[in-house]
């Protein structure tokens, strides 16, 4: 329901912020150069509607700018840029710290992690910048945390929550849960091993690697990445291949 009000609502960007939002994007992302003016339109309203949802916070950073929401922001944007919603009604609060931070419990820092207990996003600011100046890596902790964020909000059964199309989310599943299996035995030669750990996680490795290493992913494990393009509705690879032609 929120998603419908602020379409109604936020119908276009204002120019000037509209302007701010294409140069950052043009600055981070490779995803957004490939995009034709009208999706790079469509990109930045989607964007706009987002932020106007989102509330940013930091007890380390004393100015959350436009900059860091826009970076942040725009991982579920691009996420979702082939789908109909793209709004999450209850992960809703982003903590931006500096830098990598440690968290009770664990003995290695944090780069970003989703907090379900009060449906909060935590990100380091400086590896999410990486994430987008080596956008080849399939390391991105925005696109990471956003993948489980919609992975969550998905399995709410209230109405305007759902993102993928169900019966493509199990054909995705299918396939992943084999994937992990291969990773827990030690077979592994493409996608973090990280995806072992849980279907969270190997959802998550997916998006990076889809939108990192599109051609890659297609090339050694076409079927998974079938079902990735059938579920978000959008073709990285293809992409890539039209701007280099």
């Amino acid at each position: 329901m929120k998603q419908f009000f602020l379409n109604i609502f936020h119908r276009k960007v204002p120019r000037a912020v509209d302007q701010e939002y294409h140069d950052i994007m043009m600055a981070y992302s490779s995803y957004y150069q490939m995009l034709d003016s009208s999706l790079q339109g469509k990109f930045r309203l989607r964007l706009y509607r987002l932020l106007n949802t989102l509330a940013f916070g930091s007890m380390q950073i004393p100015n959350i700018t436009r900059e860091m929401r826009v970076v942040i922001g725009s991982a579920i944007i691009k996420i979702t840029l082939g789908l109909e919603n793209y709004i999450p009604t209850k992960f809703t609060n982003v903590v931006v710290l500096p830098r990598r931070y440690m968290y009770p419990g664990f003995g290695e820092p944090f780069l970003g992690h989703t907090d379900h207990n009060t449906n909060t996003i935590f990100f380091s600011w400086e590896d999410v910048q990486h994430g987008y100046l080596v956008p080849d890596d399939a390391v991105n902790v925005a696109l990471h945390e956003m993948a489980h964020v919609l992975e969550a909000e998905n399995g709410f059964h209230e109405i305007f929550t759902n993102f993928f199309n169900r019966f493509d989310w199990v054909k995705w599943a299918a396939l992943a849960a084999q994937k992990m299996e291969i990773i827990r035995k030690g077979e592994n030669n493409f996608l973090k091993n990280y995806g072992g750990h849980n279907m969270m996680e190997m959802f998550a490795v997916c998006i990076e690697a889809f939108f990192e290493q599109p051609i890659a992913f297609r090339t050694y494990l076409p079927e998974i990445y079938a079902t990735m393009v059938d579920l978000l509705k959008q073709d990285p690879a293809f992409m890539v291949e039209q701007t280099q032609s």
